[in-house]
C-alpha cells in the first residue's frame, strides 16, 4: 500500500520560488516604466502644422474693398471735422 501523505505536506503541482517571484516583479516593473516613458514621448511630440497658401475669394475681396473705402472715408471725415471745428475754438484767459 502506498503511504498517504497528509494534505499539509503534499507538494503543489506548481509553486513559485521567491527568486522567480522577484524576477516576475522586476519584469513587470520594467514593462510599466517602459510603457510610461513611451506614453510620455508620444504626448510630447508636436503636431505638424502645414500652412497652405490660397487665393482670396470674391467675398473676401469685396469685404477688403469695403473696409479700405470705409477707412479712407472715415479718416477724411474726421480730418474735415477737426480742421473746420478746431480753428473756431477760442481760449479766453481771465
Amino acid at each position: 500500500m502506498e503511504e498517504q501523505i497528509p494534505p499539509s505536506q503534499q507538494p503543489l503541482p506548481y509553486q513559485l520560488t521567491p527568486e522567480q517571484l522577484a524576477q516576475i516583479k522586476a519584469n513587470a516593473r520594467e514593462a510599466a516604466i517602459r510603457q510610461t516613458v513611451e506614453q510620455n514621448l508620444k504626448g510630447l511630440q508636436q503636431p505638424k502644422v502645414v500652412y497652405v497658401r490660397r487665393n482670396l475669394t470674391v467675398a473676401e475681396l469685396i469685404l477688403l474693398l469695403a473696409l479700405a473705402s470705409g477707412l479712407v472715408t472715415g479718416v477724411q471725415a474726421v480730418w474735415d471735422i477737426g480742421s473746420s471745428f478746431l480753428p473756431r475754438i477760442e481760449v479766453k484767459v481771465k
